[in-house]
């Protein structure tokens, strides 16, 4: 299946401490998002990877692209949000398929990038999400709410992968009503579209904070070896 890969990297890491965004973020002499570039091309062959990011970090963006092998590439100016930026590139997109990945989220298996993209194949839109171990409390003002059924719950990762035309509608729709979506799938819940779910790992972490990266080491060693 033709698919194009969209990588928002335009953040800027308000959670993560230091002067250097997380996405560029050095662990074991590589970026974060070279990790993240390399694991997804190595896991399926994208006809297209479409990064959004700052123009004063293209140059950048463009030696860990080359740095990953990867050639088939644009660069596209990211927004103030998330969804903004991801709105960018699909714009840009050419594939009736989409992939959208967390451009902080380096340790995807393969197997569940190809997961993703056979269950949008089979029911138009998918994510991977993994399944709350814990028992789950709702919580107001510091208090204990209520137990719910952690069984009626994941958390949410990526890969996301859709039809093209349907998530640009879905962004749109969100626009609209001036709902700052924090990943696609919520876009396609409000554009009132069902989207399936696979399993996720529990290794696909999103480095959110500076003491995420002490984990990685040792994922990286996992996942990328000596590269």
């Amino acid at each position: 299946m033709s698919i194009t890969a969209i990588i928002p990297a335009a953040g800027i890491g308000k959670r993560f401490s230091g002067d250097v965004k997380k996405q560029f973020y050095a662990i074991l002499d590589n970026t974060v998002l070279y990790y993240t570039l390399t694991a997804l091309n190595r896991a399926y062959p994208f006809d297209e990877f479409i990064l959004g990011g700052n123009p004063s970090d293209f140059e950048y963006i463009t030696s860990q692209l080359k740095l990953a092998g990867i050639d088939n590439y644009r660069l596209i100016k990211g927004g103030a949000e998330r969804y903004e930026t991801v709105y960018n590139c699909l714009k840009a997109v050419q594939t009736e398929t989409v992939l959208v990945h967390d451009a902080v989220r380096p340790f995807i298996a393969p197997e569940t990038v190809v997961s993703v993209i056979n269950a949008c194949e089979a029911h138009g839109a998918a994510i991977c999400g993994l399944k709350v171990r814990d028992t789950l409390k709702k919580v107001t003002d510091g208090m204990v709410d209520k137990t719910v059924n952690r069984d009626e719950y994941i958390l949410s990762h990526t890969p996301q992968v859709f039809k093209t035309s349907v998530l640009i509608k879905a962004v749109e729709n969100a626009g609209e009503f001036d709902i700052v979506v924090t990943d696609e799938a919520q876009a396609m819940e409000l554009y009132r579209k069902k989207v399936a779910v696979v399993d996720s790992t529990p290794d696909n972490i999103k480095l959110t904070y500076q003491q995420d990266t002490f984990l990685a080491e040792s994922l990286i060693k996992k996942y990328f070896g000596n590269v």
